[in-house]
């Protein structure tokens, strides 16, 4: 679900214990600190929307059961 960059990026951001800075991230991807912020918004937002439709598709299955 996420590119190689935006993985990394999302891991060193929200992951890890002590987290890398903007500066560090930018110069590791030759890119600006808000572009590796604009990154960082929408990798999380993409693991926001993989976790809901997959608790949607856990969900679902019992809303399909009938009562009992």
């Amino acid at each position: 679900m996420l590119n190689p960059r935006e993985r990394r990026i999302f891991e060193a951001r929200r992951l890890a214990d002590d987290p890398i800075t903007l500066e560090q991230l930018s110069e590791e991807f030759g890119v600006s600190r808000e572009r590796v912020r604009q990154i960082e918004v929408r990798a999380f937002e993409k693991v926001q929307d993989a976790v809901k439709k997959a608790l949607t598709r856990i969900e679902s299955p019992r809303a399909a059961l009938p009562a009992a």
